[in-house]
């Protein structure tokens, strides 16, 4: 009787010790690095937020959404910015946008977000927006800002942090907090 009780106990702790998750946000999001590691993560509203490729065929042509994406623009006159697309293909998406073709080693603070990609709005400021189930939340003046702590033209790689208090756009008093923000793209 003693010998199950004692292997009954070792199997519930062995069971109890293997389910542990990591309890520290800081040990689920990516590391804070500068290599080009095509990582993406932060706290959106007390819940961690890592950018993943979508799984699966889509149609047309196929091929696998990215969970990170650049877009630059400089094809328009007078029209030049960075952006960086984020998304984990479940219930959040991230619009970074930063007015600078080649953004710079530097922090940018961010203002208004008209809450929609570069291609439908110009603003020659940084902003950010945020989906969330289907919920916009914007920046708006002085609510956080982004670093870029590495700028590398020749290899493409551009790395830093950043935070930021949103607001929803159809309710100003529905705020959310982006923290711990980081990308190493």
């Amino acid at each position: 009787m003693k010998q199950l009780f004692f292997k009954t106990t070792l199997l519930l702790f062995a069971f109890t010790i293997s389910n542990c998750e990591k309890n520290d946000p800081e040990e689920q999001l990516p590391p804070i690095t500068q290599t080009g590691a095509n990582t993406f993560g932060a706290i959106v509203d007390g819940k961690i937020f890592v950018a993943k490729d979508k799984t699966g065929y889509t149609p047309p042509g196929g091929g696998t959404p990215k969970g990170i994406a650049v877009t630059v623009g400089s094809s328009l006159p007078d029209y030049e910015y960075f952006g960086i697309d984020a998304r984990n293909y479940e219930d959040v998406y991230i619009y970074v946008y930063v007015p600078n073709e080649l953004p710079k080693e530097t922090t940018y603070f961010f203002e208004k977000s008209p809450g929609v990609r570069a291609s439908l709005e110009r603003p020659n400021y940084a902003h950010i927006f945020c989906s969330i189930n289907g919920s916009r939340y914007i920046s708006y003046e002085n609510s956080g800002s982004i670093t870029f702590n590495k700028v590398d033209f020749d290899n493409g790689i551009y790395s830093g942090t950043f935070n930021v208090k949103l607001k929803n756009k159809n309710d100003e008093n529905d705020i959310i907090e982006i923290t711990e923000g980081r990308f190493d793209i």
